[in-house]
């Protein structure tokens, strides 16, 4: 049985990081989350098999850390082969392994990695050579990637490990060393893509400036999705669209960084608790620092630099290692929790109701993706009368998914049935803040005459994304609309002079019928 739980344990490890499917929309992250799911539950069945037989499954971690190592060298091959072009990658990056962005993969390797110390220490001397190169495979799958936040986070726990084992002497000459050494490779990161950095300092700013909102107790899960975009407008609002981040302003849906999204979500309080549970962790280490203590100590610190700069939870894998560090960490507590038979009989079978329920709710969601994911395919091939009666049925499944909500919206105004369109749009508006949605909006209220709603949307959409040319587009021909044509060359002066940041045959087009309208004006 424990055999067929490390069975398991693999099955979920490639699964979290290998299996992807455009049988749903989110082909490279739901399909994961589905897939870990399922396994998990087995696992879980298993665990209290083992429970009810007095069997322990923390018996060689080991093992388990050699699985994780050995699906990361997988992921890793995969990355470093897409980088020489024998596998094709994501369209925007070279190397992205089996994930939509070199976040992912990066995140994955980087938790991973230090998992590969149990091989190193090993006394056989080809299992630490087989140590040593995965280690070195993976680490360079991280940096032909590109990503900084894997590139300052892999750098980091390798410094705290040598400065660990080479560097004799008082334990705060360490670690002074170490977080010196850390500050230095992040100011050089800054350095390596000034301008996205520069754009996540935005990020940051209009971040914490939700935080200061809603300080002690935040504005609650999904709240930087519903509230973020909305900031970032008001802040070009307020510093106007000259400043200095206008053109690195993005459609933003992430806050890329971990502990920014705690504090928005849930404020002091959440990330206070986060950091008691640090704490509690560093204890537990302290209290019996053993080497295997000391591994998933490298884990969680890989993963938390790793969360300074992107968003790893976003990910499966990086949750089911982040569970097994925390485990690892506190296992000599784990051991003395003493269950009598009653307990392992009612834990037994609140696992397997959990079991089923967990398999029924599972299958309907998936086959809701693959239902929506249908619907997506015939919306693309302008079958709107055959996509509808999807979404429809899928309503009450997705009614607060803003991604579902934007093409249920996109299908009706793409119909022209625009009061539907913009009934659901504005449903979607209460849990998405978005670029796109200001646009869809703002056009669904202009088919319907309210041409004064209409302006309001255009305008947010241009301060949430001050480089882009669509929103003022849309206003040049809304004040044409209304016979305003002082505003309309207004607009129309400002496309012509407006800084591309992008260059594309669309910009082009857009300036060069403004050009035209001003010569018309002119003549």
């Amino acid at each position: 049985m424990i055999r067929l739980f490390h069975i398991l344990f693999a099955a979920a490890c490639i699964g979290s990081m290998f299996v992807y499917s455009h049988q749903f929309t989110d082909a490279y992250i739901v399909p994961k989350w589905c897939c870990v799911l399922f396994v998990l539950l087995w696992m879980l069945v298993c665990a209290a098999i083992l429970a009810l037989q007095r069997k322990s499954i923390l018996v060689d971690m080991a093992i388990w850390g050699s699985i994780i190592v050995f699906s990361c060298w997988l992921q890793a091959v995969y990355g470093i082969l897409q980088y020489v072009g024998l596998f094709s990658s994501h369209a925007t990056f070279h190397v992205t392994g089996s994930f939509d962005n070199p976040a992912g993969f990066a995140a994955c390797l980087c938790a991973g990695l230090p998992f590969v110390v149990f091989l190193i220490i090993h006394r056989n001397k080809y299992i630490r050579y087989a140590g040593w190169l995965a280690g070195g495979v993976m680490m360079l799958a991280i940096f032909l990637s590109h990503s900084r936040s894997g590139m300052v986070s892999v750098i980091a726990v390798c410094v705290m490990y040598l400065c660990g084992r080479f560097v004799h002497g008082r334990l705060w000459r360490r670690y002074l060393l170490s977080v010196s050494m850390i500050g230095l490779l992040i100011i050089g990161s800054y350095w390596l893509k000034k301008d996205s950095a520069d754009g996540r300092m935005l990020i940051w700013r209009c971040g914490l400036e939700m935080v200061k909102d809603a300080p002690w107790t935040g504005h609650g899960i999904g709240s930087f999705e519903a509230k973020y975009m909305d900031y970032q407008a008001d802040y070009f609002k307020e510093y106007d669209s000259q400043s200095r981040y206008a053109m690195l302003a993005d459609n933003v849906k992430q806050p890329f960084n971990e502990y920014l999204g705690v504090l928005i979500n849930f404020g002091i309080v959440g990330l206070a608790l986060l950091l008691g549970i640090v704490g509690a962790l560093v204890y537990c280490y302290e209290q019996n620092p053993t080497q295997e203590k000391r591994i998933a100590l490298y884990v969680l610190l890989s993963i938390g630099i790793f969360s300074f700069f992107s968003y790893p939870f976003m990910y499966p894998f990086t949750w089911m290692v982040t569970f097994l560090a925390v485990i690892m960490l506190t296992a000599d507590y784990l051991k003395r929790i003493k269950i009598g038979t009653w307990g392992r009989n009612i834990m037994y079978t609140a696992t397997m109701m959990c079991f089923f329920w967990g398999l029924v709710r599972l299958g309907e969601r998936t086959q809701s993706e693959r239902s929506w994911q249908e619907a997506s395919e015939l919306a693309l091939c302008h079958l709107y009368d055959e996509a509808l009666p999807y979404y429809v049925s899928l309503k009450h499944r997705f009614k607060d998914n803003p991604y579902f909500l934007y093409n249920y919206a996109a299908v009706f105004t793409e119909a022209k049935e625009y009061e539907k369109a913009l009934e659901i749009a504005l449903e979607c508006r209460k849990y998405w803040a978005d670029y796109d949605l200001e646009l869809m909006i703002g056009e669904n209220y202009q088919e319907q005459k309210d041409l004064i709603s209409a302006e309001k949307y255009y305008k947010n959409a241009s301060m949430m994304c001050p480089s882009r040319f669509t929103p003022l587009y849309q206003l040049f021909k809304l004040y044409k609309q209304l016979g305003e044509n002082i505003r309309a060359y207004e607009t129309a002066e400002m496309i012509i002079n407006k800084p591309v940041k992008i260059n594309s045959m669309t910009i082009r087009m857009m300036k060069r019928e403004m050009e035209k309208e001003i010569l018309q004006r002119k003549g």
